[in-house]
C-alpha cells in the first residue's frame, strides 16, 4: 500500500511518499504528477495544514517590511490556489482515500454552518444566535442561564458571554459573534478516525490551587458505545475521516459545539500524541488500530513558564470577567 502525507513529518509510516514544498508538481488531463509521483494511484494520502481561507489566500508572513511593496504575497496566492486545485481534482476523481479532502475544510470554514447542518441531519447542536444587534443578544442571555461565545471562523475557544463581553463585543460597527446556550454535562474532545472515536478527552481549567498549572486533559473510557458510535456518525455526515469534535455528554446524547478536520495535536500531552499519530498511521496503511488504555489520571500539559508568568496569564484571563 502506496501512502502520501504532505505538511506532516511526523508520522511513523514506512515508506510514505513525502510531499514537499520545492518538489516538481504537475497537473494534467491525466492525473497529478508530484516529485515523479502520481497520486492518483496512492491508496491514501493525508493532508495536513492546508487551511481553507476565504478569499483563497495563505496568511501574511509576519515577518516582513510592509514598508515595501510585498510582491511576494502574489506568487504565495498562486502555489495556494493551485494545491487547492490539485487536492479538489483528486477529491472529484474519487482516489485515493483523502484524509481530509479540501471540501471537509472548505464546509468548517463556516462554523455555524456545519452546525446547522448537523442540527438538520439529526444530531444534537445547543441553540445559537449570530448577531451583533444588543437588543437581541440581550433576549438571547435571559433566555438561557449560561450563555458562551466564539468568532464566526478559525479555530477558537467557546469563552464566557457575560455583560462585560456584550458592552465590548456587541454593536452595529462590530462583526456579528457566534452565541451559544451552555448545556449540561461535561464537554469532552472525541478524537474520531474513519468513523471510530478512538479517544475521548476532558479538560479541566487552569487553576492556582498548589502549584500553578495548565489544563490538565483526563481520558474518559465509560462512554455507552451509543455516544461514540453517534459522534463517530456525526464525523462521517460531515465528510470528515479525521477529526475531532467538541461536544457536551448529555444524558439524551452528545451536543456538538464544533467538529474540526485535520486536528492540531502538538498541543496534547506527548502520551497522546504519540498515541494519535500511531492511529493514524495504521488508517493510512489500512492496518489495525493500536489498543492503548489509558488511566484515568490527569496528565498535564507541559509548560516552559516560571510560575509568576502563568499567573499573569490567569490574571490577564480573570481580567475578563472582573
Amino acid at each position: 500500500m502506496t501512502v502520501g502525507i504532505f505538511g506532516a513529518r511526523h508520522l511513523p509510516v514506512r515508506d510514505a511518499v513525502w510531499l514537499e514544498p520545492g518538489q516538481p508538481v504537475v497537473l494534467d488531463s491525466e492525473g497529478v504528477s508530484w516529485n515523479k509521483v502520481r497520486l492518483e494511484r496512492l491508496d491514501a494520502l493525508y493532508i495536513h495544514g492546508f487551511r481553507y481561507e476565504d478569499p483563497v489566500l495563505p496568511p501574511a508572513d509576519p515577518i516582513c517590511d510592509w514598508s515595501l511593496w510585498q510582491a511576494g504575497a502574489v506568487i504565495r496566492q498562486q502555489s495556494h490556489s493551485f494545491l487547492y486545485s490539485v487536492f479538489s481534482w483528486l477529491e472529484q476523481r474519487g482516489g485515493p482515500r483523502l484524509y481530509n479532502p479540501v471540501s471537509s475544510e472548505l464546509a468548517a470554514f463556516d462554523r455555524p454552518g456545519q452546525l446547522d447542518r448537523l442540527g438538520q441531519t439529526g444530531f444534537a447542536v445547543p441553540p445559537m444566535l449570530i448577531g451583533n444587534d444588543d437588543r437581541t443578544v440581550a433576549a438571547f442571555q435571559q433566555q438561557h442561564q449560561g450563555v458562551v461565545w466564539r468568532p464566526m471562523t478559525g479555530r477558537a475557544a467557546w469563552q464566557w458571554f457575560q455583560e462585560r463581553q456584550r458592552q465590548h463585543l456587541v454593536g452595529p460597527d462590530k462583526p456579528p459573534v457566534v452565541l451559544a446556550a451552555v448545556c449540561p454535562g461535561p464537554l469532552l474532545r472525541f478524537y474520531v478516525l474513519d468513523g471510530h472515536v478512538v479517544l475521548v478527552l476532558a479538560t479541566a481549567p487552569p487553576n492556582r490551587e498548589g502549584i500553578e498549572r495548565l489544563e490538565s486533559l483526563f481520558p474518559v473510557t465509560d462512554l455507552p458505545p451509543s455516544v461514540l458510535e453517534t459522534v463517530g456518525n456525526a464525523a462521517t455526515a460531515l465528510g470528515l475521516r479525521w477529526a475531532v469534535a467538541l461536544a457536551i455528554h448529555n444524558p439524551d446524547g452528545p451536543i456538538f459545539y464544533d467538529v474540526d478536520p485535520d486536528p492540531e495535536l502538538g498541543d496534547l500531552p506527548p502520551s497522546f500524541e504519540a498515541y494519535l499519530n500511531h492511529c493514524l498511521a495504521a488508517a493510512l496503511v489500512g492496518e489495525p488500530l493500536p489498543v492503548t488504555s489509558f488511566e484515568a489520571e490527569p496528565v498535564e500539559r507541559s509548560a516552559l513558564l516560571l510560575r509568576r508568568m502563568l499567573a499573569i496569564q490567569f490574571d490577564m484571563e480573570q481580567s475578563k470577567y472582573a
